[in-house]
């Protein structure tokens, strides 16, 4: 898992808005996201430890331990899940 803060993540984000991904649910904590660059698609994870926040693609750049923008495209989508959860809890 590759820890998720502002500096790892800025490019992703950059190229995240690029590219648009398409970002769909599985489970909790857990998307696949299209690739913008052909039709795979990417098993997003993530993940909370001790209040840090952690993700992981099965993509070429999250197994060299980059954040990915298969990865803020989750966290787009996952952030706005967990936020409907606590609306409702």
């Amino acid at each position: 898992m590759i820890k998720l803060t502002t500096e790892s993540t800025a490019k992703a984000i950059e190229r995240c808005r690029q590219l648009k991904p398409r970002v769909r649910f599985i489970a909790d904590r857990t998307f696949s996201v299209q690739s913008a660059n052909n039709s795979n698609s990417y098993t997003v994870r993530f993940d909370v430890k001790d209040g840090e926040k952690f993700g992981l693609c099965e993509c070429k750049a999250s197994e060299r331990g980059f954040v990915c923008y298969h990865i803020i495209g989750a966290a787009t989508a996952n952030i706005y899940r967990q936020g409907l959860k606590r609306q409702t809890a």
